[in-house]
């Protein structure tokens, strides 16, 4: 799922003007082209394994993958606006298909767990940050500023906010935490990288239970999904489009690095 998430990322959002009938050919073009992307889409979604836990390891420079621009300087601001950092981590070689470097943060009050994330997978680019926050009616609030790879299983209620910096995100996810108006159960401070791999072992075992998904290891902590959830993300994808419609304002937000 992280590699059709970096995939659905690279997509451009931005309204597409009327086509006239005399561009009918270029239009069966374009319907050609999605549907082969969405066929793709859904066979990388039943290919790939996703390991939910220990797919990342600790690190220190010099760093295993080169640095990019942009998890310098989100992590520079992150810094800046007082997150602690809880380490530094590089995706193994053998498990899953993305390259990358991932930093975790937390908050003084440890209420919020961040993750920067920068890496590439089947020639797509991933950058992302995310912010989790685990409530005591079992939901995990996250806020990121990347539109791909959704939660089909409601472990997550995730809202995307386009382009946005590691400190407009904090803001946003400040103010959903208040909105939620339930109490907030703080992270380990000692083992961050636990913490953020017990909410994706969660929403694994969500897509098990729901049949969206199987175990691929004896251990259940790495999975694959079946037919019925590469749709169910297909579907969620759609969505997940037609949300961001409301954001096209921020498309030009230039991201940091």
């Amino acid at each position: 799922m992280i590699t059709a998430t970096a995939l659905f990322s690279e997509i451009s959002f931005a309204p597409r003007p009327f086509l006239s009938p005399t561009l009918a050919y270029i239009i069966l073009g374009v319907v050609g082209v999605v549907i082969l992307f969405l066929l793709f889409f859904v066979i990388v979604c039943l290919w790939e394994r996703q390991h939910l836990v220990g797919d990342v390891e600790p690190v220190q420079e010099p760093f295993p993958y080169s640095p990019t621009p942009y998890w310098l300087k989100t992590r520079e601001n992150a810094a800046r606006i007082g997150l602690r950092h809880a380490g530094d981590y590089a995706t193994k070689k053998n498990t899953t298909l993305v390259r990358g470097l991932e930093t975790l943060y937390l908050t003084e009050d440890c209420r919020v767990l961040a993750a920067v994330v920068s890496g590439s997978t089947a020639g797509a680019k991933l950058k992302k940050t995310i912010l989790r926050t685990r409530l005591a009616n079992g939901k995990v609030l996250e806020s990121t500023d990347n539109p791909g790879g959704g939660d089909v299983t409601g472990v997550i209620d995730r809202q995307v906010l386009l382009n946005a910096g590691i400190e407009e995100l904090l803001r946003t996810h400040q103010e959903r935490i208040q909105k939620a108006n339930c109490p907030v159960l703080p992270f380990n401070s000692t083992n961050a990288v636990a913490e953020h791999e017990r909410i994706d072992l969660e929403r694994g075992q969500r897509l098990v239970l729901l049949k969206l998904a199987y175990w691929v290891n004896r251990e259940e902590t790495t999975l694959r999904l079946n037919l019925r959830g590469a749709f169910a993300y297909v579907k969620n994808m759609f969505t997940t489009m037609s949300k961001l419609q409301d954001q096209q304002h921020r498309r030009h937000i230039r991201r940091a690095g």
